[in-house]
């Protein structure tokens, strides 16, 4: 009788288990912490750049070119409100640098480089916390440090050329998808663009003789996509 009793008590709660499921299926919760990984690329510009050569006025064009290269870093994201959510980003990306065209006396330089961003965004997602697929889309404010590293600024120097490590202001835009595979897991698709103005390296925007000289112009554009791993909860 006993025995009997305990498999009926067991069978109830599987069918209840399995009924409350159905009628509460899980669902995007309203705090996230988010892993990504990736690539990035920058591309390649050129910049007209003034030069006094002797009693002479002229310019050169000086090109900046970024290796595209590796991303990582996290997220915490929080959506209280039905389509609307907020994140703080830290990234960092591999982006090693070529300069052509310095000065007479160096047609090219390299260096590697690391590009630490730092945002705050605004996400807007069109499908509730209900949808398992949610796609969503995002912008806002950062910064960038570009790193140069100890050993490139050392090369630089034995030619003349002090590099140093300049911060930019960026704006973030970009969009997304996530997708819930369990309770509080739930895995990511995001591009996105970080766009600031050229970094000037502490070079000088005027080349002087044989010295070296850089003028930056334009914006940067910084385009990402990657992946990430997602955790979920909720505070109540």
């Amino acid at each position: 009788m006993i025995r009997h009793l305990a498999i009926l008590i067991l069978a109830v709660s599987s069918i209840s288990g399995m009924a409350r499921a159905q009628l509460f299926p899980p669902e995007h919760r309203n705090w996230e912490v988010e892993l990504f990984g990736g690539a990035s690329f920058l591309g390649e510009s050129f910049h007209e750049t003034p030069a006094v050569i002797g009693s002479v006025q002229t310019s050169r064009q000086v090109g900046l070119r970024y290796a595209s290269g590796y991303q990582f870093g996290g997220r915490v994201n929080t959506s209280q409100w039905r389509y609307w959510g907020a994140s703080v980003e830290y990234g960092m990306s591999n982006q090693p640098l070529t300069f052509t065209n310095l000065s007479p006396s160096v047609p090219s330089l390299s260096a590697s480089q690391s590009i630490h961003r730092f945002a705050y965004e605004i996400l807007y997602y069109p499908m509730d916390k209900r949808h398992r697929l949610r796609p969503y889309g995002f912008a806002g404010p950062g910064v960038a440090l570009f790193y140069v590293h100890g050993d490139s600024k050392e090369r630089a120097a034995q030619l003349g050329i002090r590099l140093n490590d300049p911060w930019k202001f960026s704006f973030h835009w970009g969009g997304g998808v996530k997708y819930l595979l369990r309770d509080h897991a739930a895995m990511g698709f995001q591009f996105s663009d970080a766009i600031s103005g050229v970094p000037h390296y502490g070079l000088p925007e005027v080349q002087r003789q044989s010295q070296a000289g850089f003028k930056p112009d334009g914006l940067l554009h910084n385009w990402r996509v990657g992946i990430s791993f997602i955790y979920q909860w909720s505070q109540y």
